[in-house]
C-alpha cells in the first residue's frame, strides 16, 4: 500500500495501520516524479490523503494545484500501475441543508477548497471509475495521541492564545483519526467503487466541539468563544451532515461519537 500525505495527520495514522516504510518524498504537482515513484514501488493500493490547508483561507489558484490537478495526477499515477485506488475527499463539498447526505447527492460547493474537492473528486473518478471516494468531516484524535488541528485551534481560543470564535451554525460529524484510518484500509480491501460517507455519528456545531475540547482538557467550557456565520461574514456551508449508514453495514464499522 502507497499512502500519499503520510506526514500529515490522517496519512501517518493510515501508514503506521499499515506498518508502512516511508518512500522518497514526491510533490504530487509533478506527474512526471509521481508516475516514476509508482513505476519503481509498484503498489497494489494506493491511499490518497494528501491535501492541504486551504480551508484555512487560501485563493483557488492555491489550491487547485495540490487539491485537484494532485488528485488526478495520483489517480493517472496508480491506473498507470493497476493500483486499487481510495481517495479522501470531504463534506466541504456540500452547501449545507437540514437533511442528511448520502452518497447520491451530488457536490454543491459555496467557497472555494469545496469547488476544488469537488473538482478532485470528478477527476478521479473520470480517470480511475473503479476507485472509491471516501467522503468525511472533521478529524479529532478520539482522544489519545496527538490533537488534530481542530482541536489545537479550540484550545487556543479556549486559552485566549488565539482571536476569534467557533461558530455555533456550522454543523459537521467528526470523526476520530483511528477511526477513519481503519475505514480507508478496509475500504482499500474491497472492490466498492464510487462515493462512500465515512463520518462520525453524531453532529455538533464547530462551538459545542470546542466545548468539549476544553473540557477534556479541564478548561472552562464558558471561555470558548461563541459567533455565527453570519456575524463572521464568511460564505462557508451551515449544516452537513454525513449519512454513514452505507458504510457501517458494508465494512463493519464502529463510529465513535465525539
Amino acid at each position: 500500500m502507497l499512502v500519499t500525505g503520510a506526514s500529515g495527520y490522517l496519512g501517518g495514522a493510515v501508514a503506521a495501520r499499515c506498518g508502512a516504510v516511508k518512500a522518497p518524498r514526491v510533490d504530487i504537482r509533478d506527474l512526471g516524479a509521481l508516475s516514476a515513484l509508482f513505476a519503481s514501488v509498484r503498489p497494489a493500493t494506493v491511499v490518497h490523503t494528501a491535501t492541504t490547508l486551504g480551508n484555512k483561507g487560501g485563493s483557488p489558484e492555491d489550491l487547485w494545484p495540490v487539491v485537484a490537478a494532485g488528485a488526478a495526477n495520483v489517480a493517472i499515477a496508480a491506473r498507470s500501475v493497476g493500483a486499487r485506488l481510495v481517495h479522501v475527499s470531504s463534506d466541504a463539498i456540500f452547501a449545507g441543508r437540514d437533511a442528511p447526505y448520502t452518497e447520491a447527492d451530488v457536490p454543491s460547493p459555496v467557497f472555494d477548497y469545496g469547488a476544488a474537492k469537488a473538482a478532485a473528486e470528478e477527476a478521479v473518478a473520470a480517470v480511475d471509475p473503479g476507485a472509491a471516494l471516501v467522503r468525511t468531516s472533521l478529524i479529532v484524535s478520539g482522544g489519545r495521541g496527538e490533537l488534530s488541528r481542530h482541536e489545537r485551534t479550540c484550545l487556543d481560543l479556549a486559552k485566549g492564545a488565539a482571536s476569534g470564535a467557533l461558530f455555533t451554525d456550522e454543523i459537521r460529524c467528526p470523526i476520530a483519526v483511528d477511526d477513519l484510518a481503519a475505514a480507508l484500509v478496509k475500504v482499500a480491501a474491497t472492490d466498492y467503487a464510487g462515493v462512500l460517507n465515512v463520518a462520525g455519528p453524531e453532529a455538533l456545531s464547530r462551538h459545542d466541539l470546542g466545548v468539549r475540547v476544553a473540557l477534556r482538557h479541564g478548561l472552562d467550557p464558558a471561555a470558548v468563544p461563541a459567533s455565527t456565520l453570519a456575524e463572521s461574514g464568511l460564505h462557508r456551508p451551515g449544516k452537513v451532515v454525513l449519512d454513514s449508514s452505507a458504510a457501517v453495514g458494508l465494512l463493519g464499522l464502529t463510529l465513535r461519537n465525539i
